[in-house]
């Protein structure tokens, strides 16, 4: 019993050195892209639903009626909306009176600023995206600064342990990184803007 003490006493400062080279540091890195000439879409439903008026008072065409109006206002034609964009329309937002959904997809900012400035009886704002083009070139400048970002990072970690940062183990990617990219319009963000995040796991020493 004596021998097999000693012989584990004697292990120990090795089992040491083998957890400290195992020690790893995993960080949240992230790079931003801004699009300097981003297209725009919005999507938006008209229904009785949505206005304070009976719906035995207003229907959806004076609805439409009034909307239209409202858009000629802003210097957005009735023609540049393009109703029930995909197969199924209003029907599946689940309300018990008719209704209708618009999309409008423009390339000038102030024209998308106008659109979503108008106000209108059972008008709703369903969403509104920014549609960006990443091409090949600015997608590997969106790697290697998530890197860099993700390297200052573990290196400051590392320092703070004492320890020596070591090379890149991990590299998990979760997000899409495209030729289009869509991201949604925000009134607290910069129009175009793209956020990129990878999770970066380094070695130490």
């Amino acid at each position: 019993m004596k021998h097999l003490l000693y012989f584990i006493l004697a292990l120990l400062p090795f089992l040491g050195i083998s957890q400290e080279k195992a020690t790893t540091i995993k960080v949240s890195a992230r790079a931003i892209h801004i699009d300097s000439s981003p297209s725009y879409k919005a999507i938006v439903s008209l229904s009785t639903a949505f206005s304070s008026y009976a719906a035995d008072g207003m229907g959806l065409e004076e609805l439409q009626s009034h909307y239209k109006k409202a858009l000629e206002s802003s210097g957005i034609s009735w023609s540049e909306l393009k109703e029930t964009p995909y197969e199924f329309g209003f029907e599946t937002m689940g309300y018990d009176k008719e209704g209708a959904v618009y999309e409008y997809t423009t390339t000038s900012t102030e024209k998308m600023r106008a659109f979503l400035g108008i106000k209108s009886l059972g008008l709703q704002r369903l969403n509104a995206i920014a549609i960006l083009e990443i091409d090949s070139k600015e997608s590997k400048k969106l790697y290697d600064d998530a890197l860099n970002d993700a390297r200052t990072k573990a290196a400051a970690i590392a320092q703070t342990l004492g320890r020596e940062l070591g090379e890149v183990m991990v590299v998990e990617d979760n997000q899409y990184v495209g030729k289009q990219v869509e991201t949604s319009i925000f009134y607290d963000r910069p129009v175009g803007e793209y956020i990129y995040s990878l999770l970066v796991t380094f070695s130490t020493q």
